[in-house]
């Protein structure tokens, strides 16, 4: 069977990737020249297998008033008359209720934990080199009212699976990580999951690609942009692209924020709206101690994740949550907002090249990716990651090729479907 997969993003390669490996002729499709160039490029770096945190939530709506109000808060959401936006919004707060964060929690964890053990094979039988190790993840609360709620999510999931969490008080937390700049009267506590890992998704997209190109069963349209899809009798028969038709007898759709214009064209609707996300990469300051877990700021919306770069340390930083539509260009105050915390809390060169990046991550209402069948019969989504993309990426593609083959997968499917509800699984 021929399967075209729109899209060269990290959900798109492994997608690929998985499909291959099941004989399949693929073929990928993206508008940039190379691979994960896009918001797999430079995101934070973080695996979350076991820390689930649905920005979707009853915390998330208390705090929607401020979000309105300030331009420098963590999450900026800019209002506009666009249709796509506001029903976005309605079901987004429809989804800020605890029925929802219980569903999607079982949901993320399933899915992570699946995704941990693919990729784990898959860097073994394949030899990536991409950074991946166990680093840990720290989440710091500087709120008590946070922390409170963290602690009801903690408790949450350990219902569901075995997620090894640990409640830590301020100190212990500044214990544990050294290289945080904070006074323990800035922190109420911690969230510590010892299991949870970092690593570069561009070199693993990288590498990934190089394997893919070794396939005599995978061919590549990369700097070729998507026009249509070409539909007779019900089903999809081509992908129109600037470069030509593609003959296919599946469309797989991971074009991650840009999905929804094609559904559009299609005649159904992704509940799928961007989330502008920024990051910097930058060496730890002089003399310092570099950082040796990964950190999430939950109050600013910031993360830290330890990486190695030309046989340097260095800190990946990425944050911030801006809803303001299709817009792909970096703020420079928002970033500088995002920098200056940064340097307040970890030490970090500034003075030397950072490397600033924005991209779009693809937030669905209730932080659950859309894995499953269109209405179309022959067209499959994969895709609605938001920030999870690379934490959910094996595991996603796994279950896309078991769902194409009907090998009858060992989760719920029902769990990403695009009609999904949010009882609680």
């Amino acid at each position: 069977m021929r399967v075209c997969i729109l899209g060269a993003g990290v959900i798109g390669l492994t997608t690929a990737w998985e499909l291959a490996e099941r004989g399949y002729q693929v073929t990928i499709v993206d508008r940039r020249r190379e691979p994960a160039a896009e918001t797999s490029f430079a995101n934070g770096a973080q695996l979350s297998y076991a820390f689930v945190a649905p920005l979707a939530s009853p915390e998330t709506l208390a705090k929607l008033p401020g979000l309105l109000l300030s331009s420098a808060a963590p999450i900026r959401i800019r209002p506009t008359c666009d249709p796509a936006f506001i029903r976005w919004g309605l079901e987004f707060l429809a989804a800020c209720n605890t029925r929802s964060v219980d569903a999607t929690t079982r949901a993320q964890l399933a899915l992570g934990a699946l995704s941990r053990t693919v990729l784990a094979d898959l860097t073994q039988q394949e030899a990536l080199s991409f950074g991946l190790r166990t680093a840990g993840k720290l989440v710091v609360y500087r709120k008590a009212k946070g922390f409170e709620a963290a602690k009801a999510q903690a408790e949450r999931q350990a219902r569901v699976a075995e997620g090894g969490q640990e409640v830590l008080s301020a100190a212990a937390c500044l214990a544990l990580e050294p290289s945080l700049k904070l006074r323990p009267d800035e922190l109420a506590g911690g969230i510590y999951t010892p299991s949870e890992q970092v690593g570069d998704c561009r070199l693993f997209c990288d590498d990934l690609a190089v394997r893919l190109r070794r396939r005599n069963n995978v061919s590549w349209q990369l700097g070729t942009h998507v026009r249509g899809l070409v539909v007779r009798e019900g089903l999809v028969k081509g992908v129109e692209t600037s470069q030509g038709l593609i003959d296919t007898d599946l469309v797989v759709l991971a074009l991650g924020a840009g999905a929804p214009h094609l559904a559009r064209q299609m005649g159904f609707r992704l509940p799928i709206y961007p989330m502008k996300g920024y990051s910097i990469t930058a060496r730890p300051s002089l003399g310092a101690a570099p950082l040796r877990h990964s950190v999430t700021d939950l109050d600013r919306k910031i993360v830290y994740a330890p990486l190695r770069e030309d046989g340097n340390d260095v800190v990946r930083v990425a944050g911030i949550a801006d809803m303001v539509g299709f817009d792909r260009r970096v703020d420079e105050r928002r970033l500088a907002d995002m920098t200056r915390q940064a340097a307040d809390t970890v030490n970090i060169d500034l003075e030397s090249d950072v490397l600033p990046w924005a991209g779009l991550r693809p937030a669905t209402p209730d932080s659950r990716p859309i894995i499953g069948w269109s209405p179309v019969p022959n067209l499959f989504l994969n895709t609605g990651h938001g920030a999870l993309g690379w934490t959910l990426a094996c595991g996603s593609a796994r279950l896309a090729a078991q769902m194409i083959g009907k090998e009858g997968p060992g989760g719920d499917p029902a769990w990403f479907a695009l009609g999904r509800s949010n009882k609680a699984p």
